[in-house]
């Protein structure tokens, strides 16, 4: 037992082999960078005791090329050499080079290739056309490659700013550094032409397919920006950027002449260069096959085409304007006051049994009613407010100049026979006598846009009725209901559903009485004399 206490107690710790990196016998160049170096170095290890090194340097920024400083060294773990972080080399003469040595003493030396670096998208060049690539599903024929400016009725136009603006537009790569990260970077100038115009990238009302105003696009098609901006040249990931004046970054790709397929059978022939973007609609399938689609909805790709010139000519140098480049915010609804006196003005009535619903007014069928019935359009409705910006108050439904109201009966045929029948339960539910009301705005729908307000008819019977502004209003699948500015309407469902007795279709009699469904008052509001 004490031998094998002795034996343990001459044997070394393995541990310290490792600690002390003595069994490591890597000797590589795992990162290295120097001044003016443009991309990432390759480094390649050929054998056991070569290697070599691959770099390009921006030359016209390098101030001594036979000193270069090595700005970024990284080796294997207690590897050594020969040239230190900070270190110099010369790359005016034969290729030097730098030995790396592992902690082991065995070496490798690296040979350093260098070639001069060239950013190509330096210079100026003439934007002479555009491509969209858009649309919702291109398999079932829903895609298409278009030029904006041949579809000149989708766009705003108006002073010369559509997407043929830019044709005559220039722009002018300088550079400024190459950045730690290798990548190139400078300024960009957008000119605008001798016309002085940019596109103002708006989308045309008229073909907005889901709304009523122009559409703004500059978040598609504004990806170089106007003016001078900061490009960004990334040859790890073959992309440039531009950073715009408020920090706004757009990223695409430097295209060189060839073609390039977007989809079976769309290819985009770029004769000199193109600056490619991908863009981020989103489908619509209830749009496709439209230009709405393809331009607002599911834009796809955007491509500049420009073309390399020696010099841009003076005249075009111009500052540039979009004109109109922003979709003006809606008018504010007015704001609807109720208080005050409305005067009837038309009484409408759908009804009719299931398949035979109607829309008639009750003064254009005069002899289905007493004469009387006139009477009703000189009514006023008041509404009262307990207080100033008060939502509730009293309520008169006065009789007008005559003083007096209709008497709701219907005196037409029945079955072709002559009837009398009293419908105040259908068309009497104002009260003649004051009564409260009470307005809720918030009560909103889409057939009640500014809310509701309800009406106390009696201490047990109340209407919560939907308030129409002007505008017009489709009811039960009829024709439209407009609404003229000044007057509100009143809409008093009559029925939930229409009546089961199919016998008098078509009639009359079935439309006012069987089977009335909804009950609308149009009001005009009266304007107090001074």
């Amino acid at each position: 037992m004490g031998a094998l206490v002795l034996l343990s107690a001459c044997t070394k710790d393995p541990w310290d082999q490792i600690s002390e990196g003595s069994w490591n016998q890597d000797r590589k160049i795992l990162n290295i960078k120097f001044a003016g170096q443009a991309g990432l170095a390759k480094v390649t290890e050929v054998d056991e005791t070569t290697g070599t090194i691959d770099v390009q340097l921006a030359t016209n920024l390098v101030a001594d090329m036979s000193s270069v400083e090595v700005s970024t060294l990284e080796l294997s773990y207690n590897a050594t050499s020969s040239v230190q972080l900070g270190g110099k080399l010369d790359f005016t003469g034969a290729a030097p080079t730098i030995t790396v040595t592992s902690a082991t003493g065995k070496s490798r030396v690296y040979t350093i290739n260098m070639t001069e670096f060239t950013e190509t998208i330096l210079g100026c060049y003439a934007i002479t056309s555009s491509r969209v690539w858009g649309g919702t599903g291109p398999e079932w024929g829903g895609g298409a490659l278009m030029e904006p400016s041949t579809k000149s009725w989708c766009w705003y136009m108006d002073e010369g700013h559509g997407p043929n603006a830019e044709y005559d537009d220039y722009l002018e790569f300088t550079l400024d550094e190459i950045r730690d990260d290798g990548n190139t970077t400078g300024k960009c100038i957008h000119y605008g032409g001798v016309d002085g115009k940019h596109w103002n990238c708006l989308f045309k009302a008229a073909v907005n397919k889901e709304g009523d105003t122009d559409i703004d696009l500059h978040k598609f098609y504004r990806q170089i920006p106007v003016g001078e901006s900061t490009w960004v040249r990334d040859y790890v990931n073959n992309t440039i950027s531009f950073i715009d004046a408020n920090g706004k970054t757009t990223t695409g790709q430097f295209l060189p002449s060839g073609d390039y397929t977007v989809y079976e059978g769309k290819v985009l022939t770029v004769e000199k260069n193109a600056f490619g973007f991908n863009l981020s609609g989103v489908d619509d399938w209830t749009n496709i096959y439209s230009d709405y689609d393809k331009f607002v909805k599911r834009p796809r790709i955007f491509f500049v085409l420009v073309t390399p010139v020696d010099q841009i000519p003076a005249a075009s140098k111009t500052e540039g304007t979009e004109g109109k480049n922003s979709v003006e915010p809606p008018a504010p609804a007015p704001v609807f006051d109720l208080p005050g006196d409305w005067k009837v003005k038309e009484q409408w009535v759908y009804g009719g049994a299931a398949g035979a619903i109607t829309k008639d007014q009750t003064t254009a069928k005069s002899w289905c009613w007493n004469g009387n019935y006139v009477k009703e359009k000189d009514n006023i409705l008041t509404f009262t407010p307990s207080q100033e910006g008060s939502l509730s108050g009293k309520l008169f439904y006065g009789p007008g100049a005559d003083g007096g109201y209709w008497d709701y009966m219907y005196v037409g045929k029945k079955a072709g026979e002559p009837v009398s029948i009293d419908c105040t339960k259908w068309y009497g539910w104002l009260p003649h006598t004051e009564t409260t009301y009470t307005f809720n705005p918030d009560d909103i729908t889409e057939q009640s846009p500014c809310g509701t307000v309800t009406i106390k008819v009696s201490s047990v019977v109340t209407y919560n009725v939907p308030i129409l502004l002007p505008g017009s209003y489709e009811f039960l699948g009829k024709s439209a209901l407009v609404i003229a500015e000044g007057c509100m309407a009143l809409a008093l469902p009559l029925a939930d559903a229409p009546s089961n007795d199919h016998s008098y279709e078509w009639t009359d009699y079935d439309r006012f009485v069987n089977s009335p469904l909804l009950y609308v008052m149009v009001f005009e509001k009266q304007v107090p004399a001074e």
